[in-house]
């Protein structure tokens, strides 16, 4: 479920990295990657040196209830904007982004406040692009809706504190496909303000900088990261 690699650092200061997997390795750290947190707690087992993990996690811990199960989701009927490709810095608002959206070309996207629905077709943020909001909440809905920030991307997002994704930045289709990919690679994604939430899907992070280190807090509930 949880697999760091190479020089990843995973941190969780004050906080719980929990495994639900009974695999002898439900936890695995390889190379020179490093997990740190106040508890660390595998329902299987854990791979790696005593070194790559503080403090040793725990194994055969009883798995926990998937703490957002009940959790309601937004309306993802109709189209507000198909196949949406910003190349020009600009103010996007809330709604049905269906196709995807994509901003590159260095455009700087602003979101207002509110819940956008990326509906069978992906989030992309490429080409030196940054996006940006405060009070958003980003709901994936479809197998061909997934996320890309890509290296060069900046980001900073934060969660509505109100509404259907009140405290949740990320949402996937709990009846999409298993185990597609949400990548964040982006080296300047600092703030990612709220929840993600991925119980289908794998998020992988794979940049040079720390992601999301200046939140005040990121909770990640994914079937694998």
């Amino acid at each position: 479920t949880l697999d760091v690699a190479n020089n990843a650092r995973l941190t969780a200061t004050n906080c719980a990295v929990f495994s639900n997997s009974k695999s002898d390795k439900g936890i695995e750290a390889k190379d020179s990657a490093v997990v740190s947190a106040s508890f660390i707690c595998s329902a299987g087992g854990k791979a790696g040196s005593k070194w790559q993990f503080d403090p040793p996690p725990v194994t055969d811990c009883p798995q926990i209830p998937d703490p957002l199960k009940g959790r309601p989701v937004p309306d993802s009927a109709g189209c507000t904007y198909t196949k949406l490709d910003v190349r020009e810095s600009t103010e996007l608002s809330p709604g049905i982004y269906c196709g995807g959206l994509r901003i590159t070309k260095g455009a700087v996207a602003t979101l207002r406040p509110g819940v956008y629905v990326i509906k069978d077709g992906p989030l992309i943020v490429d080409g030196d692009a940054t996006l940006t909001g405060e009070g958003v909440g980003f709901y994936f809905y479809g197998d061909k809706a997934t996320l890309t920030f890509a290296y060069d991307s900046t980001i900073s997002l934060s969660a509505p504190t109100h509404g259907v994704m009140a405290g949740i930045l990320i949402l996937e289709d709990r009846n999409a496909e298993k185990l597609r990919e949400f990548r964040i690679r982006s080296d300047n994604a600092r703030v990612l303000l709220g929840t993600i939430y991925l119980p289908n899907s794998r998020l992988v992070l794979d940049s040079k900088r720390p992601v999301a280190d200046k939140s005040a807090f990121t909770v990640i509930v994914a079937r694998r990261l």
